[in-house]
């Protein structure tokens, strides 16, 4: 272990709680306006019912007392009020209980759809894919489920202890009107060491230290599915089990020393605070054994500072609780508000109707890294299909995706024709385009869904990018078009090569201009995969068709080769004069040949 969690600072954690509640409370309130303000009117009246049973005890106490004295008791008045401040007790629970539910479900849709409607609007991948937001994007979308309810509830019980912390002060009244400023002082102290306390004894699954999340992560080796095959194959659970309870137990032993101190830190506080007490109590007793108070505010004092206490404390509790909700939301907010580099022009240019694809000099590197494409020049005449090739590492993918605009060049410039990318709208451009990723999408959904993703629905292109992927042959074995596919909802499995044909169906299905292949049949042995491409070449005549492969079978169907190395165009050609050149695609096609060779169906 190299160290404990940061220092808790209240003052910081206060501020982070009203910056989140500043912004995340007017969205709670557009949500559900109506329900809002009667959720808050139902807790200002829940708040102030502990002060009214106090009162209504002090008027018992004295009633009883004068009645003893001989004077008149209006009985049924005291008991109305009695039962009026249970009823409304009661009542408020119930109303908070069920408007706390509709608020909630309101409020939990428009942060998901706030969330949806950011990814709208990040037309690139330069912010989901910054190490800045990576790892937060899965933390926002976990938590978005839950995130809102949490802080509503929060919110809620903060609203309640705080009226009635304050009701009951000002219930003191009664005995001075300087009691309850004397009361609300002292127990501030006592107040704000809780706080830090309570952030102190947080379990330390739920820490946010390296140490922590270190901890977490040997828990998810040892409970994700991802991680079983291997975890049972080399029989890691020991291993995991030993290595998580001997650094959990280190890092408590190093936790505890902290919550120790904070522990001992309450101390001076608490006995402020029962100083403060007994000195009123001592003040009220006196003053009733000489008449000047009444039995009844003797009552009111002591249930008054009772209850406060209790209620500060529970503001105490509340405050710690929204620490890790307002952290979510700060994350969340953070993220609505990230600028992406990648944007639609304010003026878009229109689409040209039958665009050259062409690289200009381009140089691109990621966000503080080396450049992964060096000064690439290229033209892709509309029409022609053009096989990138390249080994693994060499800029392939990362040239799709300044193609595509999800990221723009460095340097140099990328464009249709004449016209710049930058000054044409993403989705107009990529309404053009249809592409099959090397990481496609597994949609869980029907094949249709599959195929169609909110398309209208053509029988006829339908049937012909079934046939043209290939997947028409597996449409029976799966169960037809109206199928659910993926686990998750009980629905047909696929083998990876199933997938990947239902993929380049979704993307042969689209009216598109041009088509991107990104090892669009990586999971398909030899034969099959030619079997795709020879289908393939017959639906992409008349479009550009651009195929990004580290496996040649297929490269003799395109009209030209592009060999890419260490992010730079190093040969440009026909398969025949590239390899009667000598060069690095050559040395490529012999070493791969040899596996093509025992198929004659794939005979080169």
């Amino acid at each position: 272990m190299t160290g404990l969690p940061p220092r808790t600072n209240s003052h910081e954690t206060t501020r982070e709680l009203l910056r989140v509640l500043a912004r995340a409370l007017p969205r709670m309130f557009r949500a559900a306006p109506a329900l809002v303000v009667a959720l808050a009117l139902t807790q200002v009246v829940s708040g102030l019912v502990p002060a009214a049973s106090v009162l209504i005890t002090k008027w018992t106490i004295d009633g009883l007392t004068r009645l003893v004295a001989g004077e008149s008791l209006n009985v049924w008045l005291l008991a109305g009020a009695w039962a009026g401040a249970a009823f409304l007790g009661q009542l408020t629970g119930v109303l908070v209980t069920i408007l706390q539910g509709y608020v909630a479900d309101r409020y939990s849709v428009e942060t998901i759809t706030a969330l949806m409607g950011k990814m709208a609007d990040l037309p690139g991948l330069d912010v989901v894919e910054d190490a800045r937001f990576h790892d937060d994007i899965e933390l926002l979308h976990t938590g978005a489920r839950f995130r809102p309810l949490n802080l509503l509830a929060t919110v809620i019980g903060l609203t309640r202890e705080v009226v009635a912390a304050l009701g009951l002060a000002a219930s003191l009244l009664v005995v001075g009107w300087w009691v309850p400023l004397v009361v609300l002082l002292g127990m501030i102290p006592l107040t704000r060491a809780q706080v830090r306390l309570r952030e102190a004894g947080w379990s330390l699954t739920i820490q946010r230290t390296q140490e922590a999340r270190e901890l977490m992560y040997d828990q998810r080796v040892a409970l994700r599915h991802e991680y079983a095959k291997e975890v049972r194959l080399y029989d890691l659970i020991p291993w995991l089990s030993g290595r998580y309870r001997r650094r959990a137990e280190a890092y408590a032993r190093e936790m505890r020393d902290m919550r120790n101190k904070q522990a001992y830190g309450v101390l001076p506080a608490n006995a402020l605070a029962l100083a403060v007490s007994a000195g009123l109590f001592a003040y009220a007793v006196t003053r009733a054994s000489s008449g000047a108070m009444t039995v009844g505010a003797v009552v009111l004092l002591v249930q008054a500072l009772a209850q406060v206490r209790d209620h500060l404390l529970g503001v105490t509790e509340y405050v710690g609780m929204s620490t890790e909700h307002a952290r979510w939301f700060s994350k969340y907010f953070a993220f609505l508000d990230a600028q992406p580099h990648v944007h639609a022009p304010a003026v878009p240019q229109p689409v040209p109707a039958r665009p050259d694809l062409v690289l200009d000099g381009v140089t691109f590197a990621y966000a503080g890294g080396a450049p992964v494409l060096e000064d690439v020049t290229l033209t892709i005449p509309y029409g022609q299909t053009v096989a990138v090739v390249g080994e693994n590492g060499a800029g392939k993918s990362t040239l799709v995706k300044l193609l595509l605009r999800y990221y723009d060049p460095t340097l140099g410039h990328v464009r249709l024709n004449g016209t710049d990318l930058r000054e044409v709208d993403p989705r107009a451009w990529r309404s053009r385009v249809a592409a099959v990723f090397q990481d496609f999408a597994r949609f869980e959904y029907a094949v249709r869904d599959n195929i169609l993703l909110g398309a209208p629905e053509d029988e006829g292109r339908l049937r012909a990018a079934l046939d043209g992927s290939g997947f028409g042959d597996n449409l029976n074995r799966v169960g037809g078009l109206d199928v659910r596919l993926g686990q998750a909802f009980g629905g047909a499995d696929l083998s990876g090569g199933q997938w990947q044909k239902l993929a380049t169906a979704r993307a042969l299905y689209r009216d598109a201009d041009i088509l991107v292949l990104d090892e669009p049949t990586a999971a398909l042995d030899p034969r099959a995969e030619h079997e795709v491409f020879e289908q393939f070449m017959q639906l992409t005549r008349g479009r550009t068709a651009l195929l990004i492969t580290h496996r040649l079978a297929s490269v003799l169907m395109a009209d030209r080769i592009v060999v890419l190395k260490a992010g730079r165009v190093i040969e440009d050609g026909t398969h025949a004069s590239l390899l009667a050149r000598g060069g690095e695609y050559a040395t490529f096609w012999r070493l791969q040949a040899e596996k093509y060779q025992a198929d004659p169906a794939v005979r080169p």
